[in-house]
């Protein structure tokens, strides 16, 4: 995608401040029409804005009723009333969610920035249990989810349904998993088709090659016969996996065991060519954010693949993204949520503070990120298209322990495919 927006555009629409008052003299308190006609639009203003946060709060206690069902399906009981004062200058394009509190996936449609109905809709409903970080292949409209609660990755099919004249979200049914017996909160699947995920308790980075995501779903194998071994004892023809068919092996590509810059591996992100991920624990001493590859060299002498830190700015980081410039991620500063960003070059920045616990974020693929907060509840949006600090914040959506966000845009391989085409 090559949409881009001015520096104006990004700052998104603010609503107005306060009308300008000025404090009446005795002389003309009484007699000024222009102040009591003032004094009247402020009373209306103040009305409607008791109309509208009443109206919010009764949606929010609808929650034990049920959700809200229309023509996009069941609706989240969660919403907010988003106002829009420009045109369409976004593309098409849907925000997917999961929620660990909900146990779902959802979506919602987004016009510049903002859910265009304040509404977050179901995509999956059932089973699963602690849905967390997600990733979304553009080209082959594959959505991967980190189920943390069942161990497991697993695989759905999204397509655009606007069949019925209202443009929607579905899948085809098909829950694959591809791994199992996996501590991952996080995944990502890059441009060649390959997903990547982070394993706590092995302090692992591992790579399912797409042949073996094909293989599992044409049912050639289970992903209970598919076996993790080390790349690097692979490639040297070492290690206790070298029996099976390569198209049964998940590679272990960056150890903790052997990798300093290890140490409990969080969010991983791959630009296809580049590796980068964060540390959930002492990051000040083996990286916040650390670059390696996906298809590393072991060096001369060396026991483990080449990796750098590209920052040691905090002990706590979580999900990470890469826009074409910049990798970002979310962090814990002091107790804090904040998102971050740390160039190739490593200079760093704060890019927004004052978040609750930002946890997954996503590129747009232009100049925008967004991040779910799982505390508030609530998907930000972010320009991120230049360095900055303490860049705007617009509420995108609402959605219960929001955790993992995807994007899918009109500009995407698979947006025209359809189910059983």
């Amino acid at each position: 995608s090559s949409f881009s927006l001015s520096d104006s555009a990004q700052n998104r629409a603010k609503p107005l401040g306060p009308l300008p008052y000025t404090v009446p003299t005795k002389r003309h308190f009484f007699g000024s029409m222009a102040s009591l006609c003032l004094r009247l639009a402020i009373v209306a203003s103040c009305f409607s804005t008791a109309l509208a946060v009443g109206g919010r709060i009764r949606g929010r206690s609808g929650a034990k009723s049920g959700s809200k069902s229309g023509a996009l399906g069941t609706a989240s009981a969660d919403f907010f009333n988003p106002i829009f004062s420009a045109p369409q200058l976004t593309p098409k394009e849907f925000l997917m969610i999961s929620s660990p509190t909900e146990q779902k996936i959802v979506f919602t449609e987004i016009k510049n920035f903002k859910s265009t109905t304040g509404r977050t809709f179901a995509l999956v409903d059932s089973g699963l249990v602690d849905p967390r970080g997600m990733s979304f292949d553009r080209d082959r409209g594959a959505l991967y989810v980190a189920d943390k609660g069942a161990k497991r990755i697993f695989r759905y099919h999204v397509y655009v349904d606007d069949s019925s004249g209202t443009r929607t979200l579905t899948t085809d049914g098909v829950q694959l998993c591809i791994a199992q017996n996996a501590d991952t909160e996080w995944v990502d699947v890059d441009v060649n088709g390959d997903v990547f995920y982070s394993d706590a308790t092995s302090k692992t980075i591992n790579r399912i090659p797409i042949n073996v995501i094909e293989m599992l779903s044409k049912g050639q194998y289970a992903a209970g016969d598919v076996v993790l071994v080390s790349e690097k004892s692979v490639v040297s023809g070492s290690g206790s996996g070298s029996s099976y068919d390569d198209d049964r092996k998940v590679y272990a590509v960056y150890q903790g065991s052997v990798n300093p810059h290890v140490s409990v591996p969080a969010g991983v992100v791959s630009d296809g060519a580049r590796l980068y991920w964060t540390n959930a624990e002492s990051g000040k001493t083996a990286g916040s954010v650390v670059e390696g590859s996906v298809a590393p060299k072991l060096a001369q002498g060396e026991t483990a693949y080449p990796s750098k830190a590209l920052t040691n700015a905090t002990d706590i980081g979580f999900g990470i993204t890469k826009s074409n410039k910049m990798v970002f991620y979310t962090l814990d500063a002091n107790g804090l949520g904040q998102v971050s960003g740390v160039t190739s070059g490593g200079v760093s920045f704060a890019l927004a503070s004052g978040l609750s616990a930002p946890r997954g974020l996503a590129w747009d693929g232009d100049q925008t990120i967004f991040v779910a907060d799982q505390a508030a509840g609530t998907v930000y949006s972010i320009p991120a298209g230049r360095i900055m600090e303490n860049a705007p914040l617009t509420k995108s959506a609402v959605l219960d322990g929001a955790f993992g966000v995807a994007l899918f845009s009109e500009h995407d391989q698979a947006w025209n495919m359809r189910p059983f085409a």
